[in-house]
C-alpha cells in the first residue's frame, strides 16, 4: 500500500468511538502512565486485552481486567505469548536509563515477528517527533531544537529511528503515532493530529493519546502513516510549548 502523507492539521474528537467487542488487542509498555490510559479506555470500549509486563503487580487494579503475560519485549518468547490470540499490537514503550541502547527496535522487531506468526495484521507504535516524515512543514526555530536535543539524547534518537524503519518495512498495517511532550491531564477529545506545521501544539494528554491509538485500531485509520498528536489549543510558538514544562 502507498503511503498517503499529509497536507493540513487535522481536528479529532472522540464522538465517534463507540463500544467494541469481540476485539482482542496486545498492549506494551502496559504499566507506564500511557499504558494504563490505554488498558482503562479499552476496557471501557469493551476490548479484550493482553498486557505484557515485566512486573505484572505494578498493573494494580486493572490486572483484574486484562490478562497479564510476564515478560519483556526484549525476550521473542513472551512477546509471542502476549501476541497470541491477538487482533492487534499497541506498543507505548518508554526507555529509562538502564534500558538496552536498541530496547524499541527490538521490540519492533519481536512484535513484527510475533504478528507475523500470529496472523495478526495492525500494529500501533507510539513514537516522538524526533521521528520525521516528508509532508513535515516545521519551523527554522523547531529544526535548530530538534537537532539538539537528538545530540543531547542520541541513543534515544538513533533507536526511535531505527524502530521506524523497522516497523516501515514490516509488511504489517503499521501506524507511528508521533507525540511531542505528553501530560498528565485529562481526555479532552479535542486534539490534532497530521503533519508537524506551524501552530501544533507540542502538549498533549496521555489520556488523548490513548484515545486516539485506539481509534486508529478499532476504524483502521492512517495505516501507513506517521501522524504527530498535538493538543487542541494552537502553540505561539515551540519555545512557548518547551518553557511551558520546564
Amino acid at each position: 500500500m502507498a503511503e498517503r502523507h499529509f497536507e493540513e492539521p487535522l481536528t479529532e474528537t472522540s464522538s465517534h468511538l463507540q463500544p467494541e467487542t469481540g476485539m482482542r488487542i496486545a498492549v506494551l509498555g502496559a504499566t507506564g502512565r500511557t499504558g494504563k490510559q490505554l488498558l482503562l479506555q479499552a476496557q471501557e470500549r469493551g476490548l479484550q486485552v493482553s498486557a505484557l509486563a515485566r512486573r505484572p503487580e505494578n498493573l494494580g487494579e486493572l490486572r483484574d481486567h486484562v490478562v497479564a503475560v510476564e515478560g519483556t519485549v526484549m525476550d521473542p518468547s513472551a512477546v509471542e505469548r502476549a501476541v497470541s490470540g491477538c487482533d492487534a499490537v499497541l506498543s507505548v514503550l518508554g526507555r529509562r536509563r538502564d534500558s538496552p541502547p536498541d530496547l524499541l527496535t527490538m521490540a519492533s522487531v519481536n512484535m513484527i515477528a510475533a504478528m507475523r506468526k500470529e496472523g495478526a495484521r495492525r500494529l500501533v507504535i507510539l513514537t516522538d517527533t524526533g521521528v520525521e516524515d516528508p509532508s513535515d512543514r516545521p519551523t527554522l526555530t523547531y529544526r535548530i531544537l530538534r537537532r539538539l536535543l537528538k545530540k543531547v539524547n542520541a541513543k534515544l534518537a538513533q533507536d526511535s529511528s531505527a524502530a521506524a524503519l523497522v516497523t516501515a518495512d514490516s509488511g504489517v498495517d503499521w501506524t507511528l503515532v508521533r507525540s511531542p511532550i505528553l501530560t498528565d491531564g485529562p481526555r479532552t477529545g479535542k486534539y490534532k493530529v497530521g503533519a508537524f506545521a506551524r501552530g501544533m501544539s507540542l502538549r498533549v494528554s496521555r489520556a488523548d493519546v490513548a484515545e486516539f491509538m485506539l481509534s486508529c485500531v478499532i476504524d483502521g485509520r492512517f495505516i501507513h502513516e506517521r501522524p504527530v498528536i498535538g493538543g487542541g489549543r494552537p502553540a505561539k510558538s515551540f519555545l512557548s510549548d518547551v518553557r511551558s514544562d520546564l
